[in-house]
Order: structure tokens, then C-alpha cells, then sequence
């Protein structure tokens, strides 16, 4: 146990003040059944109002807690932010080709309008074992990326939102992606270790969403979601980049509209399925991923 107010264990022993205030945060959501507020955790933790909802904030956006839109209370997610994949369990864990239905640029626009922020519809290319921008929206002034393209090929899908919502649901580009001998850092918060690869796109799946923090640009953050086809695979991911001044601040409304969006291009695909061509075959996933 820690004292999250002196940042000590009660071995005596350091430890990290803000990792004990998480923790403490934690513990007070699970006694809170029906949900608690900002100020009463900070109350709790004899902290300012601002910084537990800087705590809470964090916690949503890992997987750990929620947040009531209507009450605006948070609580603890049901399950962990790790192990289940989402999707459909059933389905093979693959990245296949899919034809995309005109409706998905729909989509897009829709991303666009909501956040007002770079938006991106991309799909895998099993021929190039990359990553394709399929369609793209910005208005002029919107700052870009810096040395995005349109291939991302997967020596780079470790450093963004838009791929990790694509290689998290493969199993052979996954592995391909850990195993890789060298992943390149391309900022001083580029994931490239393999445990910690492993453990990027397990959060992914549990929570449904990316996230790449200047991961890939210094000044830039990316929200990327998958989108399902109707057969129950994951065809695309729809995502944005912000800079990183907004990420900061509007990171749980920015999620909020990828994922609700993502989600409604899902469903509208599955409800109007009926004429579309079949997925081309899926690479075989190894046994026991």
C-alpha cells in the first residue's frame, strides 16, 4: 500500500507520487458503486479540483474507468483494459482486403465535421503489407503531419493511431511487427520495444481505440478506431491527428467522436450489406494467438 499524499510505500522505499495518486484514484472508484465526481475525489486525495479530473481523464482514456456523459460521474470500466479482443470473437484475427463501401467516405466527412481536425479513412494492402490512406479531410491551414504519406508501410505502424487500429487485430502482422529487429524511434516517445508493442496493441484491443501520443511527430497526437466489415473482420480504421495543445484538452471528446463514428460506419455497413463481393482469404492465424 502507498500513502498517495507523501509518494512513500510503507516499506519505507520510494515511489512514484502520481503513480500512487492513480492508484489511489482506482481504489476509491471501486468503493464507489454508484460513480463519484471530480470533486469528490479530490476532496479525497486533498487535491485540487483540476487535477483529479486530470486523474480521471487519464484513467478513461487508458480503459481503467468511465465516464457518464448524462450524471457526469466516473466509475470503474466492468472489466480490465486488457486481455478480451473486441470484435467479433468468432471472426478470424486478421487484416484482410476488404472492398469499402462508398458510404465509409461518408464517414469521414462526418469525423471532420464533428472535430473539425485532419480525418483519415485507411485500409491494409496485402500486396504491399502496408497500410493505404484511402480518403482524407482537412481544411486549408489544418497542420499536417509531418512527412505522412499515403503508404504506411509496417515498419512504421508501431508509431501510429491510424495502424494500430488495423495490426492489432492481426495476428501474423503483429507478430512480424514485435519481432522486427530494429523498430525505428522516430520521437522520444515512440514505442519500440517488443514487450511494450505487445502490451500498445493488447490496450488497443481491449479498449477499442488507438491512441498515438507525438508518437510519430513531435506536436502531434492521432486517435485511430477500427471499422468492421459485415463478416465480422476488421476492414478499415478511421482516425485524426490534433496537435498535441488540443489532445491535451479535449482528448476525451475527441475519442468520444472516433469512436462513435467508427461505430456508426460499422453498423451502417452491416445494415445495408446485401449485393457486396466476399473478402479475399485471410493469411492462417498461428494457433493459441
Amino acid at each position: 500500500m502507498t500513502d498517495a499524499r507523501h509518494g512513500r510505500g510503507v516499506s519505507g522505499g520510494r515511489s512514484l507520487k502520481t503513480a500512487a495518486e492513480a492508484l489511489a484514484a482506482l481504489r476509491f472508484l471501486g468503493a464507489a458503486e454508484e460513480g463519484t465526481t471530480a470533486e469528490a475525489l479530490a476532496a479525497e486525495l486533498g487535491k485540487s479540483t483540476a487535477t483529479a479530473r486530470y486523474l480521471l481523464n487519464t484513467l478513461c482514456q487508458e480503459g481503467f474507468a468511465v465516464r457518464d456523459g448524462r450524471s457526469g460521474t466516473f466509475r470503474l470500466q466492468d472489466t480490465p483494459p486488457w486481455g478480451d479482443a473486441w470484435g467479433d470473437p468468432e471472426a478470424p484475427h486478421d487484416l484482410t482486403p476488404h472492398q469499402l463501401p462508398e458510404r465509409l467516405s461518408d464517414a469521414v466527412t462526418d469525423l471532420y465535421r464533428r472535430t473539425r481536425q485532419r480525418t483519415y479513412l485507411a485500409r491494409w494492402e496485402a500486396d504491399e503489407d502496408a497500410t493505404v490512406i484511402v480518403d482524407a479531410r482537412g481544411h486549408q491551414g489544418l497542420a499536417r503531419v509531418p512527412d505522412l504519406t499515403e503508404r504506411i508501410p509496417l515498419a512504421s505502424a508501431h508509431a501510429l493511431a491510424v495502424t494500430k487500429a488495423l495490426i492489432a487485430s492481426s495476428g501474423p502482422r503483429a507478430t512480424a511487427l514485435r519481432e522486427r529487429s530494429e523498430l525505428a524511434s522516430f520521437t522520444g516517445t515512440t514505442i519500440t520495444s517488443p514487450p511494450a508493442i505487445e502490451l500498445e496493441l493488447a490496450r488497443v484491443r481491449r479498449r477499442g481505440y488507438a491512441v498515438d501520443r507525438e508518437e510519430y511527430a513531435e506536436g502531434f497526437c492521432c486517435i485511430g478506431a477500427p471499422i468492421f466489415a459485415p463478416d465480422g473482420r476488421v476492414a478499415a480504421s478511421i482516425a485524426i491527428s490534433t496537435p498535441a495543445r488540443r489532445f491535451a484538452t479535449h482528448a476525451e471528446e475527441l475519442t468520444g467522436a472516433v469512436r462513435d463514428v467508427a461505430e456508426t460506419a460499422t453498423r451502417g455497413w452491416r445494415e445495408s450489406d446485401s449485393d457486396l463481393p466476399p473478402p479475399l482469404p485471410a493469411d492462417p492465424v498461428p494457433p493459441g494467438y
